[in-house]
């Protein structure tokens, strides 16, 4: 029988997941605010805010893209830049109320999808088992990608935890994902599989903080010893109870403790520390280019900043086994929300 965020009785499931959950039936939720009074239709539609983002790390091409549903507007954006020439290309849109941005409220399988000034984002699951396809059409970047959760067989992080007094946060999160297709810019085409690209994704959902902060840290990739690792941590989203910070070994989850991120928020292409607090992660970020979204209006503002870079440090599983990471590619991020 498939299984449910929300129970019968209108309260959300909390905890990490070993197992899938097939749907975030959120109008089941009987939101309150913080006095415990029912909320009313309208509170209920603009206060579930859902996105997703998927990710490609490789020493020749970094991309990413992600949909973004605020309720008020509905955003999309995508990227790819030369590790190398440290030249990037991005395109993007944005849509009041959502129109154009077709949610999914399964995460294992359904269509995300947003269109706008000709440009077409798909993100497509449940086709095949355990796969992900990224389509993006019409723009200076098309792309064909599926992420592969099979090479290696990979655990996810599911999760939900409160956000506020009375919200909450389901993610689903993988990283190390193997990622096969092609990627075209006008500076030429790229074979995705041949460059041994190196997947993030991240399916969230939920009645999010109206105004809220948070950092986050990621990357992919193959060591020297050719582990294939994955980093999922985080600080202002996912810390009620539970984390959801945690790394891939060969796609066997690690999960560890909170992380705290240092750096100089006035100068974010500085450096950067994460540490966990049980000292498993302990990782340095070396930020090599940005990219940023602003918006700042009545009802809602985002003021996000995803850096890639290199991260070089030590990640540890609780038997003691210690992986070295050396200089391998990851994003990190700054973001302001109010929505």
């Amino acid at each position: 029988m498939p299984t449910q965020l929300v129970r019968r009785d209108g309260t959300v499931r909390f905890g990490v997941f070993p197992e899938p959950i097939d749907e975030v039936n959120h109008r089941d939720y009987v939101l309150r605010d913080p006095f415990g009074r029912r909320r009313g239709r309208f509170a209920r539609h603009f206060g579930f805010h859902q996105f997703q983002f998927l990710g490609g790390l490789s020493e020749q091409l970094v991309f990413g893209c992600a949909i973004v549903d605020m309720r008020w507007l509905g955003t999309a954006f995508v990227y790819c830049w030369d590790p190398k020439t440290r030249r990037r290309v991005e395109h993007g849109g944005k849509r009041p109320f959502g129109w154009g941005l077709r949610g999914v409220a399964t995460p294992e399988v359904g269509t995300m999808s947003f269109a706008a000034a000709g440009t077409r984002i798909a993100m497509h699951a449940g086709a095949s088992p355990r796969e992900r396809r990224l389509e993006v059409t019409g723009g200076p970047i098309t792309i064909d990608a599926v992420f592969s959760e099979e090479t290696p067989p990979m655990e996810p992080m599911r999760i939900c935890t409160r956000a506020g007094a009375t919200g909450w946060v389901y993610a689903r999160k993988t990283a190390g994902l193997g990622v096969r297709g092609t990627l075209r810019t006008a500076a030429g085409t790229w074979d995705l599989g041949a460059l041994d690209v190196h997947g993030h994704h991240d399916w969230s959902a939920g009645y999010m903080r109206p105004e809220t902060f948070w950092n986050w840290g990621c990357l992919a990739g193959r060591t020297a010893a050719g582990r294939v690792v994955g980093l999922n941590v985080s600080c202002g989203v996912n810390e009620t109870g539970v984390t959801e910070n945690c790394f891939w070994i060969d796609g066997r989850l690690h999960k560890v403790d909170t992380v705290a991120f240092e750096y100089d928020q006035r100068d974010l292409m500085s450096p950067w520390q994460l540490r966990s607090a049980d000292g498993r992660v302990d990782l340095a970020f070396a930020p090599e280019g940005m990219h940023v979204e602003r918006v700042n209006a009545l009802v809602l503002a985002t003021n996000f900043h995803q850096l890639f870079g290199r991260f070089t440090g030590t990640l540890t599983t609780a038997a003691g086994e210690r992986t070295a990471i050396e200089r391998m590619l990851g994003f990190c991020e700054d973001h302001y929300a109010k929505w």
